[in-house]
């Protein structure tokens, strides 16, 4: 019995060990996160952002062109909760996404992204929700690393649709030409 207490007790202590939490950013690098500049057109850049959302599973996408934004939440499903004081009420946890396309050039886009997280509560009536920004590396770079996916496709697409044209060298174009007999002139 004492050699079964001493093997469960390292399995005991493994599972008491909790996952590190994730590094809080600083403002600064918060800010350097959030922003990029894309050697890219800003239609090709906005596309992609949306493309990225996309496929976050983000939905309520709503985006402007002229304005340059999109605006995007995560679906989450409220769950009934209970307080002494108020009794019973619903909650919800979702994420909001919000990018900022802006020209630059016509090859350089800068985009930006913000991310928050809001728990909305209903109880007794009435609703509010509070909202807090995002202040972890991991879901910036997960919305990057899909947008970067999604810029790879629709500028390679946009490569293949300007395709070159088959240039003839001189040489070749002279010996056609002379190749070709004149018509006889009237």
């Amino acid at each position: 019995m004492l050699g079964l207490a001493m093997l469960v007790q390292p399995v005991a202590s493994l599972a008491k060990e909790k996952e590190p939490k994730p590094v809080e950013l600083n403002e600064t690098e918060l800010a350097a996160l959030q922003k990029r500049e894309i050697p890219a057109g800003v239609d090709v850049v906005f596309r992609s952002s949306i493309s990225a959302l996309q496929e976050m599973s983000y939905v309520n996408i709503n985006a402007s062109k002229d304005a340059g934004t999109i605006t995007a939440e995560t679906d989450a499903k409220s769950k009934l909760v209970y307080n002494i004081f108020w009794g019973f009420g619903k909650k919800k946890l979702t994420q909001l996404a919000s990018v900022f396309v802006e020209p630059i050039s016509p090859t350089l886009t800068r985009m930006s992204i913000k991310l928050q997280t809001v728990e909305a509560k209903a109880r007794m009536g009435s609703s509010y929700s509070d909202g807090k920004p995002v202040v972890f590396a991991e879901p910036y770079n997960a919305f990057y690393t899909e947008f970067e996916k999604a810029l790879s496709v629709r500028m390679a697409e946009a490569a293949a649709a300007v395709a070159p044209v088959a240039v003839v060298p001189a040489d070749e174009a002279a010996a056609t030409a002379a190749a070709i007999p004149a018509e006889p002139t009237p």
